[in-house]
């Protein structure tokens, strides 16, 4: 959702919480502020995201399958072909899998703009953290065999075990990666929108709007 619509969504609660002599109303544009500014870093960052994601999706699928076409142009068939093309489709699948993840990522902190403050909330970061669970668990089992095809695609001439070796190493890095992007990226802006959260479901007398959840 755009941010002026996230903060017009802020508008009943923020009255209520007035009414009933919970916050003040300085009190909660300060938790909206610190909000609006954590959701639209987190929403620019998922936006570029997103658009890498795809031109790289497309890319590795490009290349996996004009690999399959230049080697039938070159004259190789029957179950070596087969081979070729069954590599190709693991390639494929994994670039389709990762520019979901990354379309998903940027669709969670653009939906539920017609939720109250507190429900946004809840529903933005619950969402969020079980993508990330979801992702990371797939990304465990779908890498190792990406890394695999690469390598036999390329015919390096390597055992069953020292590229199972390789592709299980580079996995680890590339998960280790993506961990340390993340937590300088994502998790301190996911931790504040948790503690603006905390604040509104603590504030004495806030009482949830007519549309909140909680």
């Amino acid at each position: 959702m755009e941010l002026d619509t996230f903060k017009r969504s802020w508008g009943t609660a923020r009255r209520e919480g007035v009414e009933h002599g919970g916050y003040s109303r300085e009190a909660l544009n300060r938790i909206i502020e610190r909000n609006t500014s954590s959701l639209g870093k987190l929403r620019e960052k998922s936006a570029f995201l997103n658009q890498f994601g795809g031109w790289n999706a497309a890319l590795l699928v490009l290349l996996a399958v004009g690999y399959v076409v230049w080697q039938y142009h070159l004259g190789l068939g029957g179950s070596a072909l087969a081979g070729k093309l069954s590599l190709a489709a693991v390639l494929v699948g994994f670039a389709l899998f990762s520019n979901w993840t990354y379309r998903r990522q940027a669709e969670i902190f653009s939906e539920n703009a017609d939720a109250s403050s507190r429900e946004a909330l809840r529903r933005t970061l619950a969402a969020f953290k079980n993508y990330y669970r979801f992702a990371n668990s797939v990304y465990l089992v779908v890498s190792p065999l990406a890394f695999y095809a690469v390598f036999e695609v390329h015919s390096f001439g390597l055992s069953f075990a020292t590229i199972s070796l390789a592709s299980a190493a580079l996995t680890g890095c590339s998960f280790l990666l993506r961990y340390w992007y993340y937590r300088a990226v994502f998790f301190s802006r996911i931790k504040d929108m948790e503690s603006n959260l905390l604040e509104l479901e603590d504030g004495p007398g806030f009482e949830a709007t007519p549309n909140d959840g909680g």
